[in-house]
């Protein structure tokens, strides 16, 4: 009998302590936190945004949540954007999958307004602008640090292709616009300082209403080569940009008839500016240096079938253009009011601070 009641206790316990470790088991099990779902990031965890369409409803997703769903291309990119990681300091990027239009602006600025630390690729799709005025801008920067755009394709009217303003430490790469009217890139330091830019890849710029590439107030750029033909303004403008280097500036009918050039320096522009080479055809000008611009050498120059000068060289000082041809401008050369100025171009080294060639 005493077997049996020891026995039965025994029993009783290890039934009673099973008991309580399966509740202590199941009350841990309930404690556990939910799955993070990429809403609530910690700023060691990288994030990265898509934007498609379906069926003509567009989509951004940052880390698999949706950001946006609506009709609006424009709207889709932005929220992917502000999606990333806030505070961050490494770039984060959004990859744009699928071409769109702009839409109408509504009569104010409209444009994807890239953040700080961000890359937006495009992957060779295209951003058509087709409001009914000249108020979209692709991709606008304004005071921001570490951005970048990649693949990008324009078409239609913007009124910039891209528009950088007091930034710093910027890229493009592959850039194509095919545009009825507006500029295609600017650069300039309209709300802030602005340095570092960097310009590469493939970079094709035809039918912009003004400047192909214009930069005003940059220090510090590095600009490959560029193919930019039938513009209404310069293929290259730098304005008072100072430390930096263009690589090959190819230009066809670029403001032929008017007073612009495939490649110019104005408004105080340089020092320390280099170009690898000028090729121009059926052009307002060439090269053209002005307005006080100092310090700038062309290595190379091919320019023929110019409306004006081939080579114009104006309040320029420390100019150099160290070889090449120039043919069927009107003049081929001519220096004003020059200072420590020298083209040597068709066999020939012109040096004075006045003459026309």
């Amino acid at each position: 009998m005493k077997k049996h009641t020891l026995t039965l206790a025994l029993l009783v316990c290890f039934s009673t302590a099973a008991i309580l470790i399966t509740a202590g088991c199941k009350k841990q099990v309930e404690q556990m936190p939910e799955e993070n779902q990429g809403i609530e990031r910690t700023p060691t965890t990288e994030a990265s945004g898509e934007v498609f369409v379906t069926n003509g409803t567009w989509t951004a997703r940052v880390n698999g949540v949706t950001r946006y769903t609506g009709p609006d291309y424009i709207a889709a990119i932005q929220a992917a954007c502000n999606g990333l990681t806030a505070g961050r300091t490494s770039k984060e990027t959004v990859t744009i999958k699928n071409s769109g239009s702009s839409g109408n602006s509504g009569g104010a600025i409209k444009a994807v307004n890239i953040p700080s630390y961000t890359i937006l690729d495009f992957v060779g799709t295209t951003f058509n602008c087709n409001s009914n005025d000249l108020l979209i801008v692709p991709v606008q920067g304004d005071r921001k640090t570490q951005i970048e755009v990649r693949n990008l394709r324009v078409t239609g009217n913007p009124r910039y292709g891209i528009w950088f303003k007091g930034c710093n430490n910027m890229i493009l790469s592959n850039i194509t616009m095919s545009l009825s009217t507006g500029l295609g890139i600017r650069v300039d330091h309209s709300t802030a300082s602005t340095s570092n830019l960097t310009i590469n890849g493939n970079i094709n710029i035809t039918g912009s209403g003004t400047h192909a590439i214009e930069t005003y107030g940059v220090n510090g750029f590095n600009i490959g080569n560029v193919t930019c033909n039938n513009t209404g303004g310069c293929a290259v403008l730098l304005n008072q940009s100072r430390n930096g280097s263009v690589g090959t500036v190819t230009g066809s009918y670029n403001n032929n008839g008017g007073g612009y050039a495939t490649f110019r320096v104005a408004n105080s522009n340089g020092p320390n500016v280099t170009c690898a080479k000028v090729y121009s055809r059926n052009s307002g000008r060439g090269f053209f240096s002005v307005t006080g611009s100092n310090g700038t050498t062309v290595n190379t120059v091919d320019i023929a079938n110019s409306t004006s000068h081939g080579i114009f060289l104006e309040d320029a000082s420390n100019t150099r253009v160290n070889a090449g041809t120039v043919s069927n401008g009107n003049p081929n050369v001519q220096h004003v009011r020059t200072s420590n100025c020298r083209t040597a171009v068709n066999g020939q080294v012109y040096t004075a601070a006045n003459g026309r060639w």
